[in-house]
């Protein structure tokens, strides 16, 4: 259980900037969807920290295979979600007013 708390702790202090999760969502492009909805992007970040895969998760990023990442993610369905939001949204809702 230490080990659990520690890591955790470990995650949720660590600068913000080195969060996995906002490589992933710059690199698919999707910041902008996942802004939409601060609460749904807050569990995101929450299960982001808690991930006991965050070097799989590093190599992998650092490897550009982004492609392989929701093999494994906590945040897979979420991802997919922003995906869609992102393919389906008309293009002024993504970019924001002119």
């Amino acid at each position: 259980m230490f080990s659990f708390v520690h890591r955790a702790w470990r995650r949720a202090v660590r600068d913000a900037a080195e969060l996995e999760l906002w490589e992933v969502l710059k690199r698919r492009g999707t910041r902008r969807a996942a802004s939409e909805n601060p609460r749904a992007l807050a569990f995101a970040v929450e299960r982001c920290t808690e991930c006991r895969s965050i070097a799989e998760c590093r190599r992998i990023l650092a490897a550009g295979h982004d492609q392989k990442i929701p093999a494994f993610c906590p945040n897979a369905m979420y991802l997919k979600h922003l995906d869609a939001m992102q393919h389906h949204a008309p293009k002024r809702d993504l970019l924001g007013a002119d």
